[in-house]
């Protein structure tokens, strides 16, 4: 039976780990067993880097979580380029079954997962191999994540529209703002967005710019996802065989 759920973004920079982070830290609170996965990760100069600024890191804190890095985090690359591309000038070979058989066995059935993608539904991971595949392996429902800023209805609906024409189950939309003090595209981007596509909006967190793992304001964030819908969305996926 699945028991998780993957974070996928519109694009690179649309504030999928903040996401992630505020979820896992709601889920702590709530005391329920979980575990965080980010297969791959970027721009990661050092170890002293990874346990200190990156994604990974902010999750790790924001969650309390026990696991090591190398267990939520199986490849990184100093070079913060797609995956792929990441890969290859860091003279590193990766494949299709080395990267499914690093997170796979990572997952506990028996405990909520959530997976992080790296960019979009199609940035590349490995030769022949993007995040919508990688989606798909794993056989997990969708949580998209988007900006609010003009251009985000297209790259939203494009994203939703690719998600549902492969078969892959979407729990919904949670959008970050991107300016402090929205113009009208921010500020109506919802009721845009469910105009020409039904989908669940999950929340809307607010601007949030250079969040760091010494970050403490996690309650704040997640009183603007709609945490108890989320949980209830993805058990009653899960469920389905």
């Amino acid at each position: 039976m699945r028991n998780g759920l993957f974070i996928t973004g519109t694009d690179t920079g649309v504030g999928k780990t903040i996401v992630a982070a505020t979820i896992a830290y709601a889920l702590k609170q709530r005391q329920i067993d979980f575990g965080y996965i980010k297969p791959m990760e970027s721009g990661i100069l050092s170890d002293d880097y990874l346990a200190r600024e990156s994604d990974a890191a902010l999750v790790k804190k924001a969650g309390n979580l026990p696991e090591s890095f190398a267990e939520i985090v199986p490849f990184t690359f100093p070079e913060a380029l797609a995956p792929l591309l990441a890969a290859r000038r860091a003279g590193v070979l990766i494949t299709k079954t080395n990267l499914l058989n690093s997170v796979k066995k990572l997952i506990r059935p028996q405990r909520l997962t959530i997976v992080e993608g790296a960019g979009g539904l199609l940035a590349p991971l490995c030769e022949n191999f993007l995040v919508l595949n990688l989606i798909k392996e794993l056989n997990l429902p969708v949580l998209v994540v988007c900006r609010t800023a003009l251009g985000s209805v297209n790259h939203t609906l494009l994203t939703l529209d690719r998600l549902r024409r492969e078969g892959i189950e979407i729990l919904g939309v949670i959008a970050n703002h991107t300016a402090s003090n929205p113009d009208i595209a921010e500020a109506t981007f919802t009721s845009q967005l469910t105009e020409f596509d039904p989908v669940t909006i999950l929340g809307e967190l607010p601007y949030t710019a250079g969040l760091r793992p010494d970050f403490s304001d996690w309650n704040r964030l997640a009183a603007h996802i709609d945490i108890e819908t989320l949980l209830n969305l993805t058990k009653s996926i899960n469920t389905q065989q």
